[in-house]
């Protein structure tokens, strides 16, 4: 099936699929009936998605509530004429925005940057096409103890970083081992020169694109 807006290019669901949109799955959008029971003994019959019921859940839990609980609070905000199962999946979905929003400042680059300058060690941000997109003074004081080659803007426009391991096979290992790091060799070329040392490498806390923190361990 293709996708496109009138007077547009239709695009594959499979490039959709590569640009991180999720497939929906039919359980998710059938219709499920619970009946809620709130405190006062007051019996209520819903009926949403699953997909909804799951995010009451998660908001529940992280209320520390139940869900008859959750559903008598929104209950008691809905207007006159309102829908309470509307309602529901909108507190759903602003809710889950809610967290997103805060998952993403934590995890912007802008503080991955801050952790990297933080670091007392050479620390670099690597990307999946082996470029060294953020690296702290340490690193650069590195750089120019056993590269000299005049100032800064010489000595990063030409360097070349490659690790032992493979990027991909990196990113993969980590990401199947949660909280776990990778020690692998590294090779930093610049001009005519070249150094090697130990880099230990941590999936970087980012959304933005798949990226390793890699701190300098020996060189």
């Amino acid at each position: 099936m293709l996708i496109a807006k009138p007077g547009s290019t239709a695009i594959p669901d499979s490039d959709l699929l590569d640009e991180g949109l999720p497939e929906i799955d039919a359980g998710e959008i059938e219709p499920r009936f619970r009946a809620v029971v709130g405190r006062g003994g007051e019996r209520r019959g819903i009926r949403l998605e699953r997909i909804y019921w799951d995010g009451l859940g998660r908001m529940s839990a992280s209320g520390r509530m139940s869900t008859s609980d959750l559903v008598h609070y929104t209950a008691s905000q809905m207007p006159e004429s309102g829908n309470l199962a509307s309602l529901l999946r909108v507190l759903s979905l602003k809710w889950a925005l809610r967290r997103l929003d805060t998952v993403e400042d934590i995890s912007s680059l802008a503080n991955v940057n801050a952790i990297i300058q933080a670091s007392p060690s050479p620390t670099i941000l690597l990307t999946r096409d082996r470029k060294v997109q953020l690296f702290n003074e340490p690193f650069l004081s590195m750089l120019r103890q056993r590269l000299p080659m005049g100032n800064a803007e010489q000595l990063t426009r030409g360097l070349r970083f490659s690790i032992d391991t493979q990027i991909d096979e990196a990113l993969e290992t980590l990401g199947r081992n949660k909280g776990k790091t990778l020690n692998t060799g590294f090779t930093i070329t610049v001009g005519s020169m070249t150094m090697k040392g130990q880099i230990n490498l941590a999936l970087a806390p980012t959304h933005e694109k798949p990226m390793l923190i890699g701190y300098i361990s020996r060189y």
